[in-house]
């Protein structure tokens, strides 16, 4: 999503500039039996449509993005909070159609947001274990060991102990978290009653090799969020942390 939108403040008509706004559009003439191209301006015929009226920028809160609908899917109702600086704005973004334009509106909705918390992916990091035995030189029984101490571990942590580094393509309200170099020696460190000296130095290299994006040493952030009607129009500044920049 973009991070600037348009609002006309008599209107209150919402407007975001994308830089699909110029792209021609194409029309198909019967009688010619050519396309026929047509140049287009939205953001003008935006500006146009509120001439004389004044119009401000709202700024999307990074981390404040929220949806049920996967980025894929092109009919889809989203929610994000802007600002003007002075006032914060819940922003709902729609449409019903997939040959619609998104549209955009300021809606008297709060959106709460739930505490994040960890998800690992316990059957995928067994599967890459049990591929990975020979190099790792575990048996079955060290490799469940393991599974089952990271599971362990995890759920001991905090948020500011990982590194963000991915999205879920069909959940926005999950993404992918890598475990800091210090987290991971703890983590080690955790395990030192557990494996020999040598079978930690693998498990270091595995770990190392295994915590790219959504690769199985990574864990699943799971975020929720409620939208709560208020009568207020405008909503305050919230007090809650935004944790992620999201599209």
């Amino acid at each position: 999503m973009e991070n600037t939108i348009l609002r006309c403040q008599q209107c209150n008509e919402l407007f975001c500039p994308t830089h699909y706004d110029s792209y021609p559009t194409y029309d198909f003439d019967e009688e010619s039996k050519s396309v026929r191209e047509i140049e287009m301006d939205d953001q003008n015929v935006f500006r146009t449509a509120h001439e004389g009226h004044k119009i401000s920028e709202l700024h999307v809160i990074n981390g404040s993005f929220c949806s049920h609908h996967a980025y894929w899917e092109p009919v889809r109702e989203d929610y994000v909070l802007a600002t003007d600086d002075s006032q914060t704005y819940t922003i709902r973004r729609w449409r019903k159609d997939i040959d619609e334009p998104l549209r955009y509106q300021i809606v008297n909705l709060q959106i709460e947001f739930g505490k994040p918390y960890f998800q690992v992916q316990s059957s995928e990091l067994k599967k890459q274990m049990i591929a990975d035995a020979n190099t790792l030189k575990l048996d079955g029984t060290k490799i469940e060991q393991f599974v089952e101490s990271f599971g362990s571990f995890v759920s001991s942590i905090k948020l500011e102990d990982t590194l963000e580094c991915g999205l879920a393509v069909n959940d926005p309200m999950v993404t992918y978290a890598a475990l800091k170099d210090e987290t991971i020696e703890t983590f080690l460190n955790y395990c030192y009653s557990m494996f020999t000296h040598e079978e930690l130095k693998r498990l270091r290299i595995f770990i190392d090799e295994n915590s790219s994006y959504d690769d199985v040493m990574n864990v699943r952030v799971i975020r929720s969020f409620r939208l709560i009607p208020t009568n207020k129009r405008f909503i305050p500044n919230p007090a809650f942390p935004l944790l992620l920049s999201m599209n």
